[in-house]
């Protein structure tokens, strides 16, 4: 249909770039329609559109239909302000409007590269967002020395609002697709780029090639997140982010996948040796302390490698190789790198069947406790029984708590097992005398369990048990984080009338912290030490130094792991109070522990411990095989 007027015709483009906009368009091929458009409703001239890139605010040819090449070049990459913009091109042309060059040289540059191109010159409109920021120009290149006329004016008024559109809407879809692909903390790419990149480098691979996948995960983050707050640890994910960005480098795609866990893969046939030596830089780059409040921060990380070929490989298959060798490096300890082996599948199904036999062991009734004497040392009078959670497995036989207690935190089970403990212990020592307390060993993960001081109530209320004979016994892990929640239970509860024991006192990070936040009542002192008493100058000044701190804030110390008469008169004579160990004692089961208690009759249960070191007479009864971790 032909229009009457310019007018009607420039309001037609107008409608089909706006349509087209808002079909979702590419943002090229709209501005490349507008032009061509642009172009025929005015025949004399030829016209460009640049937009100023985001990263460096340079202008870049966006379109420009039958503009000469060489041209473009000089114009692609100069500056987005008028004062720098080429705008105005004929040597010697004194009629064209125009804005002058930063400097005489670029200006005279563009000027002869216009004139060979056969234009004596041009006329520029910025192309203003709505912050009023210049994103790109709209120019006007003339074959003669002229300005602007009418329609050339008012074409320009319609084509920089429409540019401004299409420009600011094509940059807020890049930066939904940003946020969507980017990690906005690092500024890295995220799990759902790397998946994307590393599905287009497996489908890329040509028969026999392979490719090779590390797994990063950072040591102790979650300590430094609780103890230095989340904005620490979100500075040093950002400063851990920069140090890999710096090693890793153009060696391989990498990303942040997860809370404190990086990912990187590569291809080709020697990356193997490359990922071995890359996760020694990444070590290296790791182990140099890190800086936050003023404190240096010591944090390394376990590295987990995975390669296969492009005949057996998916990419879910090879993540799961660097997730069982990133697993194997975490359970050796902290800063250890492992490479997949298939006997490491192997391991991973043993898991599986140990965690099932677990859950299992729940429903068939295959736990029980047992109960480990403590002592007052001053006499030997029996003050406590320490409850110690044992699984006699059908095929593996006695499996220890260091073994299933992990797992079992693992897969959700402690907070039902840790329930059952607290319940059995309180039901067992309801039947004992009054002046002997019962001692429970807490999980972290229990004591962070939101209404955890309402299941202790609960079960002493069930138990009728008094809670002065509750002894509930944490470890310093349960306590880094400090947090307010945690802190409100344990003082809830010793207000209720619950004993707390800080446990193997003296091997965490936070000790003293733990003194001063929460109402101990008792430090247990840890085995490591007192098995050291009689030969380790070092440990003998440790402990020590406990019972005097444990004395001056009012506090009772339990030496564990007493074994000999020796360690048992050094503790007596330096003041320590109660004492556990195989000195007076093996853990033992509940009719072990009544039989005990039937002979002792109305009279408090004391020991009579020989000279030799054996087992006490009191306890020839209880003498079931134990860990060294019960001494």
């Amino acid at each position: 249909m032909t229009l009457a007027t310019p007018s009607e015709a420039l309001q037609a483009i107008q409608n089909a770039t706006l349509e087209a906009i808002a079909g979702g368009t590419p943002l090229p091929v709209v501005i490349e329609r507008l032009a061509r458009e642009i172009c025929t409703l005015v025949p004399e001239a030829r016209c460009v559109v640049l937009h100023a890139d985001a990263d460096s605010g340079l202008l870049r040819p966006l379109a420009a239909p039958d503009l000469p090449e060489r041209l473009l070049r000089a114009l692609d990459g100069l500056p987005a302000r008028a004062e720098a913009h080429c705008c105005a091109a004929a040597a010697g042309a004194s009629q064209g409007e125009h804005e002058d060059f930063a400097t005489e040289a670029a200006r005279g540059n563009l000027r002869e590269v216009a004139a060979e191109c056969g234009f004596r010159a041009c006329w520029s409109v910025p192309i203003v967002a709505s912050d009023g920021a210049t994103i790109g120009r709209f120019t006007f290149y003339y074959p003669s020395a002229r300005g602007p006329g009418e329609l050339e004016r008012l074409v320009a008024r319609t084509c920089v609002q429409l540019c401004a559109i299409a420009l600011e809407r094509d940059a807020a879809q890049s930066q939904v697709q940003r946020l969507a692909f980017q990690d906005s903390l690092t500024g890295l790419p995220n799990r759902s780029r790397f998946r994307e990149h590393a599905r287009g480098l497996i489908d890329a691979l040509q028969p026999g090639q392979g490719a090779t996948l590390l797994m990063i995960d950072l040591d102790d983050f979650k300590d430094v997140n609780e103890s230095l707050g989340r904005r620490a640890g979100d500075r040093l994910l950002k400063e851990v982010g920069a140090r890999l960005a710096q090693v890793i480098g153009e060696q391989a795609f990498f990303a942040r996948v997860g809370g404190d866990t990086f990912a990187a893969i590569r291809s080709g046939d020697d990356a193997p040796d490359v990922a071995l030596e890359l996760s020694r830089q990444i070590s290296r780059a790791l182990d140099e302390p890190f800086e936050s409040r003023g404190q240096k921060v010591a944090i390394g990380a376990c590295i987990g490698i995975a390669h296969a070929l492009s005949s057996n490989l998916t990419l879910a298959e090879l993540s799961h190789r660097a997730d069982l060798a990133l697993y194997d490096a975490k359970s050796a300890g902290r800063r250890n790198c492992r490479v997949y082996a298939p006997e490491l599948a192997a391991a991973a199904r043993l898991r599986r069947c140990f965690k099932q036999d677990i859950r299992n062991a729940m429903d068939r009734g295959e736990f029980a406790l047992a109960y480990q004497p403590i002592v007052a040392l001053a006499n030997n009078r029996v003050v406590a029984f320490e409850a110690l959670l044992r699984w006699s497995h059908p095929e593996r036989g006695l499996v220890s708590p260091a073994t299933f207690i992990p797992v079992a935190e693992e897969i959700g089970l402690i907070g039902a097992l840790g329930d059952w403990v607290l319940h059995e212990a309180c039901r067992t020592a309801a039947g004992w005398p009054k002046a002997i307390r019962v001692g429970v060993n807490l999980s972290p993960l229990q004591v962070g369990k939101a209404r955890f001081a309402l299941d202790v109530v609960g079960a002493l209320q069930h138990a009728r048990l008094d809670p002065h004979r509750l002894d509930l016994e944490i470890t310093e892990s349960a306590l880094l984080a400090r947090d307010l929640a945690t802190r409100t239970t344990l003082h809830d509860l010793h207000d209720f009338g619950v004993r707390l024991s800080l446990d193997d006192f003296g091997t965490g990070f936070s000790s003293l912290a733990a003194l001063r936040w929460f109402p101990f009542d008792t430090l247990k002192i840890d085995m490591s030490f007192v098995s050291d008493l009689d030969v380790d100058a070092d440990s003998t000044a440790i402990v020590r130094a406990v019972i005097g701190l444990a004395r001056d804030l009012g506090i009772k110390t339990v030496a564990e792991g007493v074994e000999t008469e020796s360690q048992h008169h050094w503790l007596i004579q330096n003041s320590c109070a109660e004492g556990q160990g195989y000195r007076f004692g093996r853990p033992m089961g509940t009719a072990q522990v009544e039989a005990l208690l039937r002979q002792a009759g109305e009279a408090p249960l004391s020991l009579t411990l020989p000279r030799d070191g054996g087992v006490p007479t009191a306890m020839r009864l209880a003498t079931p095989a134990a860990s060294v971790l019960d001494r």
